[in-house]
């Protein structure tokens, strides 16, 4: 028997269309060409989406890595420039000083007139020109009035008792007594603080200086009577400053 024109067998008459068998299901060539194909590009699109974000999270951690390394690098300059400047004050100081002072004593003042700069904002120069003028760099330093009886200044900035425990109240030092401001670090914190308070009292850098000087209330006094406030001692800090910076500037060239 020879199939009709329109495909279909002789028992059935059903039309006849090539296919795979799942379980009794029929699923046509086509359907499953598409099935595998939509399975390869999900694996390649997971692939490419691991891939992102592998990738992503290795970015992430590297940028993590530069950031620390920056800072590490901000704080390893610092710490480097800090170094420098305080062998260049050591230098200053010991010229200045001579031989006087012990070198231990000098080490340890540069490490305070450092600290102590940095955080009122001084130029270190003028706290080293201050301490000269007040005591030659000598913490056991003992002021007197001209007539050579004890003024009661004491130590490296020549504070006196009653000054220092005004100031040391806000600072939250306690206990303070005489005897402590031969300690160079009390005396420089104390005698740095109180200098800052006479500047910004008065508004005025050489008012400031004169009054650590003076004393505050001269100087008012003497700018309320309009009269001329002695200005040697503002001179002479002056000069010291100019002469350590020069020798600062000197130096820095030699680094």
């Amino acid at each position: 028997m020879r199939p009709n024109q329109n495909g279909a067998n002789a028992k059935g008459g059903r039309a006849y269309k090539p296919g795979i068998m799942f379980v009794g299901n029929k699923v046509w060539i086509s359907e499953l060409f598409s099935i595998v194909f939509i399975c390869f590009l999900l694996i390649i699109l997971l692939s490419i989406s691991f891939i992102i974000s592998r990738n992503a999270i290795a970015i992430h951690n590297l940028d993590k890595e530069i950031a620390v390394l920056k800072t590490e690098k901000v704080n390893s300059d610092h710490y480097i420039k800090g170094l420098r400047e305080k062998n260049r004050l050591f230098k200053l100081m010991s010229a200045a000083a001579g031989k006087k002072v012990s070198e231990p004593i000098v080490r340890q003042l540069t490490d305070l007139v450092y600290q102590n700069s940095l955080q009122y904002g001084y130029n270190p120069e003028l706290l080293l020109a201050v301490i000269h003028v007040e005591s030659r760099f000598d913490p056991r330093a003992l002021g007197r009035y001209r007539s050579g009886n004890l003024s009661g200044a004491l130590g490296l900035m020549q504070v006196k008792y009653e000054t220092a425990l005004d100031v040391a109240k806000p600072l939250g030092i306690k206990n303070l007594k005489p005897e402590d401001l031969f300690d160079p670090e009390i005396n420089l914190v104390l005698g740095t603080a109180y200098l800052t308070q006479l500047i910004t009292r008065f508004k005025s850098f050489k008012l400031g200086i004169l009054a650590y000087n003076l004393g505050p209330g001269t100087v008012r006094s003497t700018l309320s009577r309009k009269e001329q406030l002695p200005t040697r001692y503002y001179e002479k800090v002056l000069a010291q400053y100019y002469k350590l910076r020069e020798m600062g500037k000197a130096e820095e060239e030699l680094q």
